[in-house]
């Protein structure tokens, strides 16, 4: 009441210690492969936190991740599990984990499919032209956008028809490098359209009668074929005539046009 004073000091502080506050995890994508690493689509991603959200009741907030590149996986595949951190300006900080996945799930497309063909017989398989077919897919065609494609195919063997004609029906499957598939089919067909080569004609025979039709005579031309000789590229040749008797000329003489 003198007024007379006397003092103490003290010190208020207001502190940070509480990290910021994940209000909205990360998650997870995924892709279907664009063949060029789906770069907007995995920079939109990570620029959004993975769709994460944060608040600090004492300050704003910035977003950092670890980010360093997409696993090689099949392809043009890959995937990152990318954490990302929230710090607010006191550098605290709280985090939040997700994966972004490209995957392919689209199997090759068949641009062309396989075309039939069909060959006349060679006698020999027509190995070179069975064998280009094949290696050319039937002429089909295959693209994926994700990697590249290799083809397959299911020829066993060529079915046993007439000489040395045959079948095979083939699928021919491109195979991307994930494992997708995709199938086209065709038919390889050696076929005989050609008819036998006549290398030596028949030639008439004369015979001096005697007295009994001539029988062995007879019976010797037909069997040579009037001495015709045949043959034909894809098979063997088996010889018929239309011989039905003599005519009836003077005494047992007589002649037929075979």
């Amino acid at each position: 009441e003198s007024g007379l004073t006397n003092s103490t000091t003290a010190t208020i502080t207001i502190e940070d210690t509480t990290p910021p506050s994940i209000d909205m995890a990360a998650e997870d994508e995924t892709v279907e492969c664009d063949g060029a690493g789906n770069t907007a689509a995995l920079n939109a991603w990570l620029s959004s936190n993975g769709g994460a959200m944060a608040s600090d009741i004492c300050a704003g907030v910035t977003w950092s991740n670890d980010f360093a590149g997409l696993s090689d996986d099949c392809g043009m595949t890959g995937s990152a599990t990318v954490t990302f951190t929230a710090t607010d300006e006191c550098g605290l900080t709280n985090s939040t984990t997700a994966t972004f996945t490209i995957e392919d799930t689209t199997p090759p497309n068949i641009d062309m499919e396989a075309e039939d063909e069909t060959v006349e017989c060679d006698g020999a398989g027509n190995t070179a032209a069975l064998n280009a077919w094949l290696s050319s897919h039937g002429g089909a065609m295959a693209s994926d956008i994700c990697a590249g494609v290799t083809w397959s195919n299911d020829f066993a063997g060529l079915s046993d028809d007439c000489g040395m004609t045959g079948s095979a029906t083939v699928t021919f499957t491109a195979t991307d490098e994930c494992g997708l598939t995709n199938s086209t089919t065709a038919t390889f067909t050696i076929e005989d359209t050609t008819p036998p080569s006549i290398d030596m004609e028949a030639e008439d025979e004369t015979v001096e009668c005697d007295g009994d039709g001539n029988q062995a005579a007879l019976a010797a031309w037909l069997s040579s074929n009037g001495g015709a000789m045949a043959s034909d590229i894809c098979a063997g040749v088996t010889w018929s005539n239309d011989f039905a008797g003599l005519s009836d000329d003077c005494g047992m003489t007589g002649s037929a046009t075979v």
